[in-house]
């Protein structure tokens, strides 16, 4: 009984391995489609390698798509070394075999699928398929079936095993519900997996994206591939309520003349709730109701995104998992870090939209993490942040302007404005940090004998002192602003600055003298009392928060070409205490979670224009109630960075516990 499942699982590999070739036969050797209109009959390689400007091209008909046709030989080619490697090893895991179920699933849903949804009362796909095509899908459906039939057959010899019995049986459990069981495995699956196999998925989709996701988007009937993952088009449908009917009879300008304002009032209302109920369902190609737009934006991450991301973690969990393990704890986070950087870029790359997003998500990840550092691990209460991030915000622009720009309000550049990337921008972002740590020190001295609500006002004063002197220095615009400053930040600017910055507080708050910035959170006159300087430890604190906000400030500066003071006011200070109360206080992974969701969000309710600073605070008030404590409260994300090392345990004897357990 013992050797029956290794059985099952080597005939499934081979069967695995003639199903593979029959696909790539099927698709380089027999005909796909025949009586095409000047191509005659063609093979699925022929498609594939289409010339539209040769001197006879091949017409395909305008309903028919191959643009997926590519995905059926790459699946049997990878599923096809799978099973050689499987019959050469003489095992085969379990994983595998989902893995290659799931393989065949991509090819089913991403070629076929399409297919048989395509052609007109004109055109049916049954005239135009030829023998390659049916081949080709029956191979495809037997991987199916080879990916999952071992792992019923190994379960059912599992279950025919007699357990040993136990000396402490465990108590009973209540049996799962059979709808959480696929959520159940997959966990099991992933659980322990290392980030970099779901970055590589990541990475795939990316791709896949730029390569049919124009064709994918014309199937799903959508016209554009989705921005943000379809976030920004979730609430397209409701951009067109207009609320402003409702109160404006009762508060009518000295123009307008409202007979009976109680009755307009309440057609507007009438009126709102009819557009309301009419956006959930479609009223046009052009206008599609919500339910569609969910609908597509489900389909189209699933199949580009979440597909590609679990299939490549399933097959590359344990190779990747042995090469980490082998390799440096630095050069294991290095290589995490340059595959997260490819595939942010490749994904903001062609659309200057996402690349602003991403940029603006570094600025916020910086500012919500420095201010963490102050609010979370030190349990201090600042409300005036941005003030700092004005600071370095004008002293980096002005610095930029003068050196190596002409400009109309400083004149021509003093330096070559070749100098001016990388080392110009480094020095400025640096003096910009540096005099904000200088702004810090009015809310750090002050600090040494106030705490709580009176500190809060402190920092909330120094914002607004920040704010009145800009606004009353003319030379660098005043009230209006400083225009002209140079577009130097790139996303890979911002990305390299924030992993240093996250680097910088991690090692602050995980070091020995961290340990006394959260001593003075949790009992200030205990820690004095045990020795720690408490004061030297709130200046460093606040010098190190006001130098990442101000260097965040620079960024932000000299990605939108343009700084004004008004930009810097509560409103910013307020977002950035969402932005930390959102992930939770003492928290690295949760700033920077609650920084990336923080950035959606907005981004989300823009169609909602000024009625999303109503919608978003309520979402958030809602949140606060299920979740005080935020979403990663005093918690970090445990990430499998390093791999796993082979089990020793068998060979090896533990040393036992002293403790009454181990007796």
């Amino acid at each position: 009984m013992s050797r029956s499942p290794r059985l099952v699982r080597t005939a499934a590999a081979a069967l695995t391995l003639l199903c593979a070739v029959t696909m790539l036969a099927a698709f380089f050797l027999l005909t796909w489609f025949v009586d095409l209109p000047e191509g005659g009959d063609v093979t699925g390689y022929e498609l594939v390698t289409l010339d539209e400007e040769a001197e006879n091209p091949i017409e395909l008909p305008r309903d028919v798509e191959n643009s997926f046709l590519i995905v059926l030989p790459a699946v049997a080619a990878l599923v096809g070394l799978v099973a050689l490697w499987e019959l050469a090893i003489g095992e085969s895991s379990r994983r595998t075999r989902v893995a290659v179920a799931l393989a065949a699933l991509v090819a089913l849903v991403y070629y076929y699928g399409l297919m048989l949804y395509q052609g007109t009362e004109e055109t049916r796909l049954s005239d135009l398929a030829g023998p390659g095509f049916y081949v080709a899908l029956v191979g495809a459906a037997g991987l199916v079936l080879t990916g999952f039939w071992p792992i019923g057959a190994a379960a059912a010899v599992e279950t025919e095993t007699e357990a040993e019995p136990e000396a402490f049986p465990a108590p009973p459990t209540a049996p799962r519900k059979r709808w959480t069981l696929p959520f159940v495995w997959l966990r099991r699956q992933f659980t322990g997996a290392p980030v970099l196999v779901f970055l590589l998925g990541l990475w795939a989709g990316v791709e896949l994206e730029l390569r049919d996701g124009d064709s994918f988007v014309r199937f799903l009937g959508d016209r554009k591939v989705p921005t943000l993952f379809g976030v920004d088009n979730l609430l397209e449908p409701f951009s067109k309520l207009d609320f402003s009917g409702v109160l404006s009879p009762f508060f009518p300008s000295p123009t307008q003349e409202v007979d009976a304002p109680l009755r307009a009032s309440w057609e507007a209302i009438r009126q709102l709730g009819e557009d309301f109920i009419s956006a959930f369902s479609t009223q046009g190609s052009r206008d599609p109701g919500f339910f569609r737009v969910v609908g597509q934006i489900f389909s189209y991450d699933m199949v580009i995104y979440v597909i590609p991301i679990l299939l490549i973690a399933l097959l590359l969990a344990r190779p990747a998992s042995r090469l980490l393990a082998r390799l440096p704890r630095g050069a294991a986070l290095a290589l995490h870090l340059v595959v997260l950087y490819a595939a942010l870029y490749r994904w903001g790359d062609p659309n200057d939209y996402r690349e602003l997003v991403l940029i603006y998500m570094g600025v916020n990840i910086m500012l919500t993490v420095s201010l963490n550092l102050i609010n979370g691990y030190m349990g201090e209460f600042s409300v005036g942040h941005a003030g700092f991030m004005a600071v370095g915000a004008y002293v980096a622009s002005v610095l930029t302007m003068i050196a190596f720009t002409n400009s109309s309000t400083f004149g021509d550049a003093l330096l070559s404005p070749d100098l001016g990337l990388p080392f110009g921008f480094i020095i400025a972002l640096i003096a910009g940090g540096v005099a904000a740590a200088l702004a810090g020190l009015m809310v750090a001295f002050p600090s040494f004998r106030t705490r709580g609500d009176y500190l809060a006002i402190v920092t909330l004063a120094v914002n607004f002192i920040v704010q009145g002197v800009i606004n009353n220095i003319e030379a660098i615009g005043g009230p209006r602003g400083l225009n002209g400053v140079p577009l130097w930040s790139t996303l890979t600017w911002v990305f390299v600055i924030t992993i240093v910055a996250l680097f910088i507080v991690h090692n602050l708050v995980t070091s020995t003298f961290g340990k006394g910035i959260i001593a003075i959170r949790e009992d200030e006159i205990a820690a004095e009392l045990m020795g720690v300087n408490t004061q030297r430890i709130k200046l460093v604190a606040f010098l190190v928060s006001s130098f990442i906000a101000g260097v965040a400030g620079g960024l932000f500066a000299h990605v939108l070409a343009y700084v004004n003071p008004a930009t810097f006011g509560i409103l910013k200070s307020t977002e950035a205490l969402v932005m930390v109360y959102l992930g939770g206080m003492g928290s690295i992974t949760g700033s920077v979670v609650a920084a990336v969701l923080f950035t959606l969000m907005i981004e989300a309710l823009r169609p909602l224009a000024v009625l999303k600073w109503v919608v978003l605070p309520l979402i958030l008030i809602f949140l606060m109630f299920r979740r005080p404590q935020g979403l990663f409260g005093f918690r970090e994300i445990k990430l499998n960075l390093g791999g796993t090392k082979p089990d020793k345990s068998r060979y090896t004897l533990g040393e036992a516990r002293h403790d009454a357990a181990s007796d």
